[in-house]
């Protein structure tokens, strides 16, 4: 026979309980807003890492275009002028953040550029290098992603610490500029495969809202930058250790 679990009841007027149903329709509401926030931010972070990939394929397969880079440093000051600025144009503009189609004209350049940087970055390691870094960088976010979503810890409350860990390697970059010391350099980067590793963590915790921060689903281009940039610094950290490695 088949059985049901009635909403609970006012004893005393006998009529259901509204306040009880109207929570319930709020939560599966809210529910069904966050995954389709969360589906359209990894929608658009698959698009930025295949435009990346693509021009990355490119400049590692066409010495011209490389060429030209190398001989036109104007191109990499345009596209690190382009990027920096957009970011920042993102953090401070809400307009720009939340407004369609400003909002995706500003992913779509904020991509492209990057997308410029890391291919030529690329093009002066060895093929096979940048391979093993791709298909480890890969199982590496793949791993993060499913801790991120499964682990009890709240990781948006270590903004304060990431912020300062950033401000650590940071400085640290702009020493080994002048020094050029291998050790540190190693430290550097080594350092950096866990700041964003952990800073992966806490971006994903703040789209599916599974901490005591979250981020607003109008806020979807700039959620889904900080996850490409996440996982481009986390590569290219990789990428420096493997060629330390190499060079052994």
């Amino acid at each position: 026979m088949l059985s049901y679990n009635p909403l609970p009841t006012d004893v005393e007027c006998g009529c259901e309980d509204q306040e009880f149903k109207s929570e319930n329709v709020y939560d599966v509401a809210r529910s069904k807003l966050r995954q389709g926030f969360i589906k359209k931010i990894f929608g658009i972070l698959t698009a930025q890492l295949a435009v990346t990939a693509a021009v990355t394929i490119f400049f590692i397969n066409s010495q011209n275009a490389v060429r030209y880079v190398a001989n036109n440093p104007w191109t990499l000051l345009t596209s690190f002028g382009a990027s920096f600025g957009i970011l920042l144009a993102l953090i401070f503009s809400e307009t720009l953040r939340r407004h369609h189609p400003w909002n995706t004209l500003a992913l779509s350049a904020f991509t492209i550029a990057e997308s410029v940087l890391v291919a030529f970055t690329c093009s002066v390691y060895d093929h096979r290098i940048v391979l093993m870094a791709v298909a480890l960088t890969g199982a590496v976010v793949v791993a993060l992603t499913i801790f991120a979503m499964q682990t009890k810890v709240d990781f948006t409350r270590s903004y304060g610490f990431l912020t300062s860990l950033l401000m650590v390697v940071v400085v640290g970059s702009l020493m080994q500029m002048f020094l050029q010391l291998r050790w540190l350099h190693f430290l550097i980067v080594s350092v950096s495969v866990i700041l964003f590793s952990v800073y992966l963590v806490f971006d994903i915790q703040l789209i599916v809202d599974g901490g005591k921060y979250s981020i607003s689903p109008d806020e979807y281009v700039f959620a889904a930058i900080n996850i490409y940039l996440d996982i481009i610094n986390l590569f290219l950290s990789i990428l420096q250790i493997l060629n330390d490695f190499n060079k052994n």
